[in-house]
Parts: structure tokens; sequence; C-alpha cells
């Protein structure tokens, strides 16, 4: 894999089923990612009353998306956005979480084979701990509410997706290879 990604940049991933696969010999830091669906229908709960779920319809919105993405995953590495409004359709849907006209909080929905694949669910880490995760999490669990809801959760979310109904259906390894320097 080094040859593979051989320039300089960002860390990469190996997602994995097999448990016993081991990376750490070649510089690799073990996590874990487990897979989990919520059967459909039902309801979600209220939203925080000082956070308002809306969908994302236009470019600035979309803007205010990839801010959140870049603070959360990024860490400020990608500060332009690597797309706009024009992603979006019935089957490829966006919410922003607004606190007083400021996006805290974002989730992706994106429907499929007869799933609503729920993605990129981040929340500004001065935001967090007051449900607005969650509140753009159903928005995007049930914009079909006629389709199960898929998801890969991390540690933070785990609970949080339990709570809404989400049940592990399998346990994804996720080798994670840090960042390289640039070559000289």
């Amino acid at each position: 894999t080094d040859a593979f990604f051989s320039g300089p940049g960002g860390g990469y991933q190996v997602w994995s089923l097999w448990p016993d696969l081991d990376l750490a010999p070649f510089g690799f830091a073990r996590s874990a990612a487990p897979c989990m669906v919520r059967e459909p229908g039902g309801a979600g709960r209220p939203a925080p009353l000082e956070l308002e779920v809306v969908e994302v319809r236009d470019d600035g919105a979309m803007r205010e998306v990839w801010d959140i993405i870049d603070e959360v995953f990024g860490r400020g590495r990608t500060p332009e956005p690597l797309w706009d409004a024009r992603v979006l359709s019935d089957d490829y849907r966006v919410w922003l979480g607004l606190v007083e006209g400021r996006a805290v909080a974002t989730a992706t929905a994106s429907v499929s084979d007869g799933f609503v694949g729920v993605y990129v669910v981040a929340t500004r880490p001065q935001a967090r701990g007051r449900g607005y995760g969650e509140a753009v999490t159903w928005a995007a669990t049930l914009c079909r509410p006629d389709l199960p809801a898929t998801l890969q959760a991390s540690d933070i979310g785990r609970p949080v997706y339990e709570r809404m109904g989400y049940r592990t259906v399998a346990d994804f390894t996720v080798w994670v290879r840090p960042e390289r320097s640039p070559r000289l």
C-alpha cells in the first residue's frame, strides 16, 4: 500500500470485516466502526428548542455544511468544498442544524438499493452534547420513513444511534495509517 499511496498528504484507512487481520506492523492503528441498521418507520425525538433543522437547497448552505465537515473531519486541511448544491436530488439530501443562525451540525442521506444511507454526521466540537447531531440524524434517517436506514458509527455516535433504534449488524475493524510527511 505504501507504493500506491506514496505521495504527500493525508493518511488512509483499510476497512476490514476480518477481526484477526493485523496491520499494526505496517504502521496502522486499529479502531472500530460498527455498521448499524434501523427498521423503517417511527418518529424521532423533537429537536432542542434552540435548534432549527433545515434541508440544504443552495450553494451557500452547502458551504456551511463543508465548513463543519472540514472542522470536524479535515481539521482545516480542506477549506474549499469538494462538492456543491448540484449533488442534491430526491435521493441525495443534506441537513443543517442552526442555532441563532450559525451552522452547528450536519447529516446527509443517500437513498439507494432500498435503504437510506446516513453519512457525514458531524457536530462542531463546541456544540456537542446538546442533541444537535441527533436532531439532524433524525432528519436524514426519516427522510424516507418507509425504508430502513443504515450508518457506520463512531465511538462518540454509537450510544446516540442505539438510543434512536439502530442496532449493530456487523463490526468493521478500521486500520488507520497516519498522515505522511511531504517528500523532499
